[in-house]
């Protein structure tokens, strides 16, 4: 047991983290993202002289040390969604039948999974956006962006959960939405 634990995480230009009690708000350029931490019993403190947030436990066993850097692994991920925001590209793979999807405003229709006649819906959240690339440039594309990672990440494993083959070989039906690639909304500057 360790008597004081400590995780440091240094604050880009342009981000600003407030703390109210346990619950932090990372601004950026994109936007804005709020989460509430209160589960965790941690000690977080944000220096905004030095730009840089400090997470303490005290008195903490291994299992309890290891919330420090999934606390700091989350909050990373803010900051990159309101700075560079997360895009999620999903690819329609099918053998003989099709896949149809449209995107109407935040609803997504799956239409000919496999030949059936059931209509598959999502409805996206709102803080996703969602849509089709130019069939001229990528066919079969989906795209979501946004700038919280957990709400990107689950819309697109939900999307590819809908389409998951029952009752036949896996091996055999590869039909199905799968994601292709993981990136930031805002590319790297070299």
């Amino acid at each position: 047991m360790k008597i004081q634990s400590v995780g440091k995480l240094d604050i880009p230009e342009g981000v600003t983290v407030n703390r109210s009690g346990r619950t932090l708000t990372v601004k950026g350029p994109r936007g804005s993202l709020t989460k509430d931490f209160s589960h965790l019993n941690l000690d977080i403190r944000v220096n905004a002289k030095k730009a840089n947030l400090t997470i303490v436990r005290w008195f903490g066993r291994r299992t309890d040390l290891s919330c420090i850097n999934t606390c700091l692994s989350t909050i990373r991920n803010m900051v990159t969604g309101v700075t560079k925001g997360f895009r999620y590209k999903l690819r329609f793979a099918s053998a003989h039948f099709p896949i149809n999807v449209t995107c109407e405003g935040q609803n997504v229709e799956i239409r000919n999974f496999l030949g059936e006649k059931r209509v598959r819906r999502q409805a996206v959240r709102p803080s996703v956006k969602v849509y089709r690339t130019d069939v001229k440039v990528t066919k079969d594309e989906l795209v979501l962006e946004g700038n919280s990672v957990e709400d990107v990440s689950q819309e697109a494993a939900q999307i590819h959960q809908l389409c998951l083959v029952k009752r036949k070989d896996i091996r055999k039906f590869l039909d199905g939405i799968y994601v292709q690639t993981k990136e930031n909304v805002v590319a790297p500057t070299a």
